[in-house]
């Protein structure tokens, strides 16, 4: 059943006086479904979290379960009305609002999302033919992929609509991002749909975030853009950086701090140093460019981002090929600065010592154990390695 789609303004989150409780269900609890889960049940909340693996379900039901991700096994600990199954039938019936986060990875050289995990989940809700249920898209999607897609797979669920409310947050700060939004996102498959979206909001965050309702395909498009934007301002920074470096005289901190003071700019994401890298933003911004070319749009900003990132790399590496050191070093070299989540996807520290490896200087990575493992996994033996872990094991001894 499709619902009409209306424009709503942007509203401020404040707290309710009153608390409630609801059944939920979040069907894949990986990294962000999981941290998901844990501050809905936090904030008062019935959950039941699904997924595939038997070994994972059974960590998480004994509170056993490790992770490098902040506070979640002290979320996992303290929790009381979290349990998780890998039968979807039981999730099914456990409520009438389903969040889906399953993983919607990048497609190589299509610079688009690979949406099977996602359908396979709709198709399977589907043939259930459950009814009277709000369905919640958290992955990340292409533009056009509910309207067009989704909603045909769940045709047999009478009266069950589905919306979309991506979260804007970081890997080794997902709970933080969940409790401390600076905007709640919310393409409402229907209104009735929205509004328990804002109240379910108001329970988890503990500030007063600005909560955008509009239309499915309007909120697809606002979740890229946002982030395109975010990779246009880094990538501005570090052109400008580039250009002082080669001015004499010049100091890029000081251009890019008066710069970001004028509050039409704005000091975030405006520093020199390493490009923008991980698993959201270098593929968001090719994605939004891929789709703007498909409605017949030149996407000249995002494809620009994209090449400026690339060049900074390599003027970084020339720069230090240029100092012709015996070896150089690099240190933590996750995608961003001091990440706890051992990623190292995109990592722009890891793209410059691959071109100073293949220029045939000696590099060494320096990194805790389980960040080198990606490393050695990825690059084998292009890089010489020092485990930090031994290093501080020593220290302290």
């Amino acid at each position: 059943m499709r619902f009409s789609r209306k424009i709503l303004p942007l509203v401020l989150l404040t707290f309710c006086s009153h608390a409630f409780s609801q059944n939920i269900t979040v069907i894949g609890i990986g990294r962000l479904g999981l941290c998901m889960a844990l501050c809905l049940e936090k904030a008062g909340h019935n959950v039941l979290g699904v997924d595939i693996s038997e070994e994972y379900i059974t960590q998480i039901n004994s509170k056993v379960f490790h992770s490098f991700e902040p506070k979640v096994e002290e979320y996992l600990k303290s929790s009381k009305n979290f349990t998780a199954t890998t039968s979807l039938k039981e999730g099914l019936e456990f409520s009438d609002l389903y969040f889906l986060v399953v993983a919607t990875n990048s497609i190589p050289g299509l610079e688009s999302y690979d949406h099977t995990l996602l359908s396979k989940a709709l198709t399977t809700i589907n043939s259930h033919e459950v009814a009277n249920k709000h369905i919640i898209i958290s992955s990340t999607v292409f533009p056009g992929y509910i309207d067009n897609e989704a909603i045909k797979l769940v045709k047999d669920c009478p009266n069950t609509d589905i919306s979309y409310n991506p979260e804007f947050i970081a890997q080794g700060n997902i709970i933080q991002g969940l409790q401390n939004p600076d905007m709640i996102l919310i393409g409402e498959g229907s209104s009735s749909a929205g509004d328990i979206l804002v109240n379910l909001y108001q329970t988890i965050c503990e500030n007063s975030p600005y909560v955008a309702r509009m239309s499915v395909a309007s909120a697809e498009i606002t979740k890229l853009g946002l982030n395109c934007f975010i990779t246009a301002k880094i990538a501005f920074a570090n052109l400008i950086g580039d250009i002082a470096d080669e001015t004499p005289g010049a100091d890029k901190n000081a251009v890019l701090t008066a710069i970001g003071h004028d509050k039409r700019v704005g000091t975030a994401c405006l520093l020199p140093g390493y490009g923008f890298g991980g698993p959201c933003f270098p593929r968001d911004n090719r994605a939004l460019g891929n789709y703007a070319l498909k409605k017949g749009i030149q996407p000249l900003i995002f494809s620009s981002v994209d090449q400026t990132n690339k060049n900074h790399a390599d003027y970084m590496a020339d720069k230090l090929l240029k100092m012709d050191l015996d070896e150089y070093v690099f240190e933590d070299v996750c995608y961003k600065s001091k990440c706890p989540v051992p990623i190292i996807e995109e990592s722009q520290k890891l793209e410059v010592a691959k071109k100073l490896a293949k220029n045939g200087k000696e590099v060494m990575i320096k990194d805790r154990e389980i960040v080198l493992e990606q490393v050695k996994s990825e690059y084998g033996n292009l890089f010489s390695y020092v485990n930090c872990d031994t290093l501080k094991g020593n220290q302290d001894e």
